[in-house]
């Protein structure tokens, strides 16, 4: 079995816009998140859509018009070059290499699974948004964690994305992050998963002992103990 990991990260709600216009092709349960995705955005008032992309005034019209253009080929850009936030700055995946793109996966509200040359469109889209959506990809996202490929996983996900993952029997790695008084960060944590999982796949390396040993900028390792994913936690600290 291969020892190169697999990393699983959150989207994040910034986003890179431009890309090269195409359409996506479409799985069963993808279409069933378009369809509703665009049914709002033709039908929901200016509160429901507020809520639903989670976007104030002045970015309304923008979001709305990014969802109504599913329907037709838009923008695409590869997924590590799409998903803009802190934990993806972090993980500055332009200056990794190509095969370790292949190694990253996202939780998509829209696509669900998305691997991280996989391209996707620019959108809007809280997991909140659509009646039934979590439900709807707690059930679609077995099939997609199935077809992973092997090696040791690092979920280095917030709560509310690891919660689609219940009850997925593979054995996975965890990260726990605390302040430099020993406190646990939950908000502001993104920025952290992301430079563990750069440092994960620039060195190709995904067993948590080897892991602790890396040097991760501005942090000092812990420790380590066993999780409730059939894997280990390892416990990071940042420094003052």
């Amino acid at each position: 079995m291969t020892s190169l990991p697999v990393v699983l990260l959150a989207p994040s709600e910034e986003k890179a816009g431009g890309g090269v216009r195409g359409r996506l092709p479409e799985t069963p349960a993808q279409h069933w998140v378009r369809e509703r995705l665009v049914a709002l955005a033709k039908t929901g008032s200016p509160e429901a859509l507020k809520k639903a992309f989670d976007v104030k005034e002045l970015a309304l019209d923008k979001a709305r018009a990014e969802a109504l253009a599913l329907t037709r080929p838009v923008p695409l850009l590869p997924a590590l070059s799409r998903y803009a936030g802190v934990a993806f700055q972090a993980l500055d995946a332009a200056s990794l290499a190509p095969e370790a793109w292949a190694r990253v996966f996202i939780l998509s509200n829209l696509r669900g699974l998305v691997r991280g040359d996989e391209p996707v469109p620019p959108y809007k889209l809280k997991l909140s948004a659509i009646p039934g959506l979590k439900a709807h990809w707690r059930k679609a996202l077995p099939a997609q964690l199935e077809a992973l490929p092997g090696g040791p996983v690092w979920e280095l996900l917030p709560g509310e994305a690891a919660d689609l993952l219940k009850g997925w029997g593979r054995p996975r790695h965890t990260v726990e992050i605390f302040d430099a008084h020993g406190r646990a960060i939950s908000h502001f944590s993104k920025k952290y998963r992301g430079l563990v999982a750069r440092w994960i796949l620039l060195h190709g390396q995904g067993d948590p002992r080897k892991v602790l040993k890396g040097r991760v900028p501005g942090c000092q390792w812990l420790g380590v103990d066993e999780n409730d994913r059939g894997g280990l936690v390892l416990r990071l600290r940042v420094e003052p």
